[in-house]
């Protein structure tokens, strides 16, 4: 009888001390974490204006944090494969995603993923930011915002807009243009810059709302007529932005960056990479990458980052069902 006691009370210590390791161990890797490198996977190739500078923010990380944080250029599928890896990777937060507002809160609208990106993904930080500008030909006969639109109201269909493509965010974005300045667009959708490019400056395209119309802008080959946002760009202060117009505020929240991890990464790992990133984007270097490709450093954590995200990805998805976008 007394054996079986004994039995029974090294039974209870075995389980409290379990149970005991389960509660503890979480906490010890989130004090320790970052113990080994840390993969960032970034959904496109190497050299493109935000992966160099990720790569900046990847090194500062490192400083402030005592590993390294690789940058693994996993590119394919429409960025699914980066994602993918992402979402089924441990949730540790020794492998996390970066990726823009595209991949994030448009594409699960209009392919069918093999993750859901909202349940299978949780925010980490917003990493910076970038407003879409309204550029035009200089063939177009207009000077300002209300001009276009009165021209584009007597003009059904006749102006066109290039995109990267269809269900890009450009194409979305001229959906959301069309319906709240109440025109009517034709939309041109493109490979690549470099066509759409020659064809705005040759004047077979009539306007574009992507960022790197700017520098021909400068160069007075084409006419930038504004900046959806409240604030002016730093490199056309005399240029005023849509918030200062009398029409119709339209979307403003801009294109963003942000970082992710596994669904189930302890909370105080996400706020350790949160606050990683946050000291990262005050980096004067990461600063200086940003300024040349008019992008702002734009951090939000986790939980402020989550409103946003959820806001745009239910504001893209209407505007995906109620125009009928459709890429497949």
């Amino acid at each position: 009888m007394k054996s079986k006691k004994n039995y029974l009370t090294v039974m209870k210590f075995l389980s409290a001390t379990a149970l005991a390791a389960l509660t503890i161990t979480p906490t010890l890797a989130s004090d320790n974490f970052p113990s080994k490198p840390v993969k960032i996977m970034y959904p496109f190739p190497a050299g493109g204006g935000m992966e160099v500078v990720l790569r900046v923010i990847a090194q500062d990380m490192q400083k402030t944090m005592g590993q390294s944080f690789l940058v693994d250029n996993r590119t394919g599928a429409g960025a699914a494969i980066a994602a993918q890896a992402t979402a089924t990777a441990a949730p540790d937060g020794y492998t996390i995603l970066v990726a823009p507002i595209g991949i994030m809160s448009i594409t699960p609208h209009l392919r069918k993923l093999p993750y859901d990106t909202q349940k299978d993904l949780v925010p980490i930080a917003r990493l910076s930011e970038f407003r879409t500008v309204l550029v035009v030909s200089n063939e177009l006969p207009v000077k300002n915002v209300p001009e276009f639109i009165a021209y584009a109201k007597e003009n059904p269909g006749k102006i066109s807009y290039g995109t990267s493509g269809i269900g890009s965010q450009g194409h979305v974005g001229g959906e959301i243009l069309q319906k709240g300045w109440g025109i009517k667009l034709t939309h041109v959708p493109y490979k690549g810059a470099a066509d759409m490019v020659s064809d705005m400056i040759a004047g077979r395209l009539d306007m574009a709302n992507d960022l790197t119309m700017l520098q021909y802008v400068k160069q007075g080959k084409a006419k930038l007529l504004t900046v959806f946002s409240d604030k002016r760009l730093a490199d056309f202060p005399d240029m005023p932005a849509l918030g200062e117009l009398p029409v119709p505020q339209i979307n403003k929240g801009g294109t963003w960056f942000g970082a992710f991890a596994p669904k189930g990464t302890p909370p105080e790992i996400i706020e350790k990479l949160a606050a990683g990133f946050g000291k990262a984007l005050k980096n004067s270097e990461v600063i200086s990458k940003m300024r040349p490709i008019t992008i702002d450093p734009s951090f939000l954590g986790p939980n402020e980052f989550k409103k946003v995200w959820d806001d745009d990805y239910s504001l893209y998805g209407k505007i995906i069902k109620d125009s009928g976008i459709n890429v497949e």
